[in-house]
């Protein structure tokens, strides 16, 4: 696995048709009392399936600061990831970190979030943040072990007409060394 800038437009129609979907058989629930939140995890009775449009992928991409492949040695995309920059409050985001499903468990998931990282660190922001869906239970435990650290929800930030009723927005954040 090789790990190169994304070369945009070029790298667009692989994007287009990269399989960033994801299936798990547990979920967290969010249960809210008050103002204070926790979230548990849940087994499913039949598992969650979840694909992503094409155009959010390519829109991650496209305005991202920060864009990097992992590209297995045949030239396959094997994943990629992308980092907004806020400059209002000296943040970073994590826009996107996908890895394709045959390529999972290899530590591309790994490599492509510490070059983030070291891109956060290097704008000089004093942390990393991400938003992803509390049905997306494998990506939340990828991040606890990479150092995240959950920091609150959104219940209305996703269309209901467009997305399962198991998905709220979570939010985490890696805080980084700058001053």
């Amino acid at each position: 696995m090789t790990l190169r800038p994304i070369r945009w437009p070029d790298d667009a129609p692989r994007l287009q048709d990269f399989d960033a979907s994801y299936s798990t058989s547990n979920i967290f629930m969010p249960e809210i009392v008050g103002t204070s939140v926790v979230l548990r995890e849940t087994g499913l009775a039949v598992p969650f399936h979840k694909t992503y449009a094409p155009e959010t992928l390519v829109e991650a991409v496209a305005t991202a600061a920060f864009a990097v492949a992992a590209e297995s040695a045949s030239g396959a995309l094997d994943g990629f990831a992308a980092v907004q920059l806020q400059r209002w409050n000296r943040s970073a985001e994590l826009s996107a970190l996908f890895v394709a499903p045959s390529s999972r468990g290899r530590g591309i998931g790994r490599a492509l979030l510490t070059a983030a990282l070291d891109f956060a660190r290097s704008e000089r922001v004093r942390c990393l943040t991400l938003e992803t869906q509390t049905s997306n239970l494998p990506a939340i435990r990828f991040y606890q072990r990479m150092g995240f650290r959950f920091c609150g929800i959104h219940t209305a930030l996703y269309d209901p007409v467009a997305v399962a009723p198991e998905e709220v927005a979570v939010f985490f954040t890696h805080a980084l060394d700058a001053p």
